[in-house]
Protein backbone atom coordinates (compact mmCIF):
# COMPACT_ATOMS: atom_id res chain seq x y z
CA UNK A 1 0.00 0.00 0.00
CA UNK A 2 1.10 3.53 -0.64
CA UNK A 3 2.04 5.51 2.42
CA UNK A 4 0.45 8.85 3.24
CA UNK A 5 -2.78 8.43 1.25
CA UNK A 6 -4.91 6.56 3.80
CA UNK A 7 -6.71 8.31 6.66
CA UNK A 8 -5.59 7.47 10.18
CA UNK A 9 -7.81 4.87 11.85
CA UNK A 10 -8.18 4.70 15.61
CA UNK A 11 -10.48 3.31 18.29
CA UNK A 12 -13.39 5.65 18.98
CA UNK A 13 -16.60 5.36 20.94
CA UNK A 14 -20.13 5.87 19.69
CA UNK A 15 -22.10 6.96 22.76
CA UNK A 16 -25.90 6.90 23.04
CA UNK A 17 -26.59 8.93 26.18
CA UNK A 18 -30.33 8.21 26.18
CA UNK A 19 -29.76 4.48 26.63
CA UNK A 20 -26.36 4.60 28.41
CA UNK A 21 -24.95 2.52 25.56
CA UNK A 22 -21.34 2.64 24.37
CA UNK A 23 -20.02 1.01 21.20
CA UNK A 24 -16.26 0.84 20.69
CA UNK A 25 -15.15 0.67 17.06
CA UNK A 26 -12.21 1.42 14.80
CA UNK A 27 -12.98 4.39 12.59
CA UNK A 28 -11.42 7.18 10.57
CA UNK A 29 -14.04 9.70 11.73
CA UNK A 30 -12.64 12.92 13.14
CA UNK A 31 -13.98 14.21 16.45
CA UNK A 32 -13.03 16.66 19.17
CA UNK A 33 -15.18 15.12 21.93
CA UNK A 34 -13.81 12.62 24.43
CA UNK A 35 -15.47 10.10 26.76
CA UNK A 36 -14.08 7.96 29.55
CA UNK A 37 -14.83 4.25 29.22
CA UNK A 38 -13.29 1.37 31.18
CA UNK A 39 -10.92 3.80 32.91
CA UNK A 40 -9.48 5.12 29.65
CA UNK A 41 -10.17 8.31 27.69
CA UNK A 42 -11.33 7.77 24.08
CA UNK A 43 -12.37 10.13 21.28
CA UNK A 44 -16.13 9.80 20.83
CA UNK A 45 -19.14 10.62 18.69
CA UNK A 46 -22.47 11.17 20.45
CA UNK A 47 -25.39 9.60 18.58
CA UNK A 48 -29.13 10.16 19.00
CA UNK A 49 -30.18 6.57 18.29
CA UNK A 50 -28.55 3.19 18.60
CA UNK A 51 -29.70 -0.41 18.70
CA UNK A 52 -30.20 0.05 22.45
CA UNK A 53 -32.68 2.92 22.06
CA UNK A 54 -34.25 2.54 18.59
CA UNK A 55 -37.93 1.48 18.79
CA UNK A 56 -37.48 -1.16 16.06
CA UNK A 57 -34.90 -3.03 18.12
CA UNK A 58 -36.36 -2.43 21.59
CA UNK A 59 -39.97 -3.17 20.68
CA UNK A 60 -41.28 -0.09 22.48
CA UNK A 61 -43.02 2.77 20.76
CA UNK A 62 -42.38 6.36 21.79
CA UNK A 63 -44.58 9.24 20.80
CA UNK A 64 -42.90 12.61 20.85
CA UNK A 65 -45.42 15.41 21.11
CA UNK A 66 -43.98 18.68 19.91
CA UNK A 67 -45.33 21.84 18.33
CA UNK A 68 -47.92 21.13 15.65
CA UNK A 69 -48.46 17.61 16.95
CA UNK A 70 -49.51 19.00 20.34
CA UNK A 71 -52.02 21.29 18.65
CA UNK A 72 -53.40 18.40 16.62
CA UNK A 73 -53.89 16.21 19.70
CA UNK A 74 -55.54 19.13 21.52
CA UNK A 75 -58.01 19.59 18.64
CA UNK A 76 -58.75 15.87 18.56
CA UNK A 77 -59.36 15.81 22.32
CA UNK A 78 -61.66 18.84 22.08
CA UNK A 79 -63.61 17.24 19.20
CA UNK A 80 -64.08 14.04 21.25
CA UNK A 81 -65.37 16.08 24.21
CA UNK A 82 -67.84 17.93 21.97
CA UNK A 83 -69.20 14.62 20.64
CA UNK A 84 -70.07 13.56 24.19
Amino acid sequence: MKTGIHPESKEILFVDRAADFVLKAVSTAKTTDTFEHEGKEFPCIFVELSSASHPYYTGEQRILKTGAVDKFYARMKKAEELKK
